[in-house]
């Protein structure tokens, strides 16, 4: 091995994970739900049933459907803004990001999610490289690791 990746990984203390990952999302009251991991993806993704940007006593709010671990729920979030997302087709659209915590194993990470319709996707939670990085490696020939 070369000195880079010898100090390099001594230099890390990551969990290894699989490719695909049980999690919970509380603040969300899912408490299980598989998650792709996608080392190709910058920031990490949510599935949304529905959500609309509203205006109360002059506050912007997004309130947002999901369905997730077999259970729907309504989630309003005072704290949200729009950003650029480029897909791996090469095409950027406009999403909405949330904060959110994840549980992964023992792990508990305050996570920052675009919302995204994957319904006709396999998993409804992507956790991309910013979620990874400084926490977790991937072993792609696991899954469920942490269980």
């Amino acid at each position: 091995m070369s000195s880079y990746f010898g100090a390099h990984m001594a230099d890390t203390t990551c969990t290894t994970i699989g490719r695909i990952e049980h999690i919970a999302l509380p603040g969300l009251g899912v408490s299980r739900v598989e998650a792709k991991i996608d080392t190709g993806a910058y920031r990490s993704a949510l599935h949304y049933q529905r959500l609309k940007v509203r205006t109360v006593d002059g506050v912007k709010l997004l309130t947002v459907v999901f369905q997730m671990g077999g259970k729907r729920k309504t989630k309003i979030f005072k704290v949200f803004k729009r950003v650029s997302v480029k897909s791996s087709n090469g095409e950027t659209s406009r999403r909405y990001l949330i904060s959110t915590r994840v549980l992964l194993g023992s792990h508990t990470v305050r996570a920052q999610f675009t919302l995204f319709d994957r319904s006709d996707m396999k998993y409804q939670v992507l956790l991309g490289r910013r979620f990874l990085r400084g926490r977790f490696v991937v072993d792609v020939s696991e899954k469920n690791v942490l269980g």
